[in-house]
């Protein structure tokens, strides 16, 4: 199907030309990609509209390829990716993909979920990456968590959400983040953990006192003491998903230290 629209439609310029503006039209319009607003026109550049319309519909390329662009940039050479809430390992195995460039990248991914850290270790373990089945918080132990209908709306009982299935519960092993052996003094973590932000910051907090922590994105955070805390060590806010400074509303934060 896709040599026959290949041939008989996108390698028919006119034939595609007609059909395409009958279906979208042939006006500028702006539309949201990649977390920026861009002036395009829907029959010229159709592929970058068809993009933005699909890109509303899926979180992936809406809120998530934005700041994977971002946390890519801030790395440098000897720098520590930390993916904590790693999920089947989306940052973790893109990020990757940079010791290309910086040899000396070390990356460690983070699930607690047995299922999903399974297959986070198939994506991400072959690359390298060092992947822990542990959730991180403020404590080192067993906890409740409950599932979902997919994997990353997995979490602990307090923070049960509509996307929650109450019946489907585990425990599962938490560790502190700063009770295991991370290397590297310049570390780089994006957090998304379904609303354990704040316990995951408590249990590093060593490192922070060390100053081994130069940025952190955080998704979606709730907690009011996340900033409190960050604010002790003299980072500045951004959020993740436009690199625009951070406002006090903004929940998708990015802080980087100085």
């Amino acid at each position: 199907m896709l040599q026959l629209i290949d041939r008989y439609f996108l390698k028919q310029p006119m034939i595609r030309y007609f059909v395409t503006k009958l279906l979208v039209g042939s006006r500028e319009e702006r539309v949201n990609l990649l977390a920026r607003n861009f002036c395009l026109h829907t029959l010229r550049e159709h592929g970058y509209f068809r993009a933005s319309r699909l890109a509303q519909t899926c979180s992936l390329f809406r809120d998530e390829i934005p700041v994977l662009i971002h946390l890519a940039g801030i790395l440098n050479e000897g720098d520590t990716f930390l993916d904590i809430g790693a999920n089947i390992g989306i940052f973790a195995v893109s990020i990757a993909g940079l010791r290309n460039v910086f040899a000396d990248l070390k990356i460690y991914a983070f699930e607690p979920n047995s299922e999903t850290a399974r297959r986070l270790q198939a994506n991400a373990g072959p690359l390298g990456v060092k992947v822990f089945n542990v959730a991180l918080s403020d404590r080192s132990g067993p906890r409740e968590f409950v599932d979902g209908a997919v994997s990353n709306v997995f979490t602990t009982t307090e923070n049960v959400s509509a996307y929650s299935i109450q019946e489907k519960r585990r425990v599962c092993e938490c560790r502190r983040l700063d009770s295991l052996e991370i290397e590297g003094d310049s570390m780089v973590m994006k957090i998304d953990v379904e609303g354990q932000e704040w316990e995951v910051l408590k249990g590093a907090s060593s490192l922070f006192q060390a100053g081994r922590v130069k940025a952190l994105y955080l998704d979606d955070y709730k907690d009011t003491r996340v900033r409190e805390f960050l604010d002790a060590f003299g980072f500045r806010y951004f959020n993740g998903r436009t690199f625009e400074p951070a406002t006090s509303e903004t929940r998708h934060l990015l802080a980087i230290v100085g």
